[in-house]
C-alpha cells in the first residue's frame, strides 16, 4: 500500500517531493493496468492471468490512494486532484476498467471528483502570476490561527491553508502551511501551475 506524507526537511527531494513521486506512480500504475485490461492482443489465458493481477494490485492501490488523499485534498492542489480522479476511475479514460473490477455501472467514491475539480479551479485562480518568493509575514494576522503543536521547526505553521497568493509561492505543495517565509531572491517556474491546468483540461475536469 502506497501512502506517503510530504516532507520539508533538508533530505527531501527538491524538484519532486515524495507526494508527487507517489501520485505519479499511481497515475502510471493505473494507466498500465487500464492498457492491459483493454488489450486485444492477449489470449484468453493471458487475459485471465492479467485480470487476476490487476484485481490484486488495484485493491491495494485504492487503499493507499484513498488514505493519501484524505490529507492531500486539504491542499486543493490540481495535480493531485486530477490524478486521484484518474486513478479512482472517475474520468472516462479509466471508468470502465474500474467499474468492471467492482462489477458496477456506478459506485460511490470516498472523494468526489466534482468537488476536487472545484478545489483545483480555486487553487489555480488564486495562484499568483508573480512567482518571486517575496517576504511574507502572516503570523501577525488576526485572522490566522497558528498551529502550536507544529512549532517543532520553523517557519510557523497555520491550522488552515492560506490561498497561494497570500503566502510565499513555492513548489507545487511545499510549505503550504508556512506563514512567514520568502526573501525575494528565488523565483519558481510556471510548471507548478501548468501541470495541474493541462492535466485537468485533458481529462475534461475544467468547467
Amino acid at each position: 500500500m502506497i501512502a506517503v506524507c510530504a516532507s520539508d526537511f533538508e533530505y527531501a527531494l527538491t524538484a519532486f517531493n515524495y507526494d508527487e513521486l507517489a501520485y505519479l506512480s499511481y497515475f502510471n500504475l493505473v494507466h498500465a493496468l487500464d492498457t492491459i485490461a483493454s488489450s486485444a492482443s492477449l489470449s484468453a489465458i493471458q487475459k485471465a492471468r492479467a485480470q487476476s493481477l490487476i484485481d490484486n494490485l488495484w485493491e491495494y492501490m485504492e487503499l493507499g490512494l484513498d488514505l493519501s488523499h484524505n490529507y492531500k485534498k486539504m491542499e486543493k492542489t490540481p495535480l493531485f486532484n486530477f490524478i486521484y480522479c484518474y486513478a479512482s476511475g472517475q474520468v472516462n479514460q479509466t471508468r470502465n476498467t474500474s467499474n468492471k473490477r467492482h462489477g458496477l455501472t456506478t459506485r460511490a467514491f470516498r472523494h468526489d471528483c466534482n468537488s476536487l475539480s472545484n478545489d483545483g479551479v480555486w487553487h489555480m485562480q488564486r495562484w499568483p502570476l508573480e512567482l518571486i518568493h517575496w517576504p511574507q509575514f502572516n503570523s501577525d494576522r488576526l485572522d490566522v490561527q497558528i498551529n502550536v503543536p507544529a512549532h517543532c521547526y520553523l517557519p510557523l505553521k497555520s491550522l488552515q491553508m492560506l490561498p497561494p497568493d497570500e503566502r510565499s509561492a513555492k513548489n507545487l505543495n511545499q510549505g503550504v502551511y508556512d506563514l512567514d517565509d520568502g526573501d525575494g531572491f528565488i523565483e519558481t517556474d510556471p510548471t507548478n501551475f501548468l501541470l495541474g491546468y493541462w492535466g485537468m483540461r485533458y481529462f475534461n475536469l475544467l468547467q
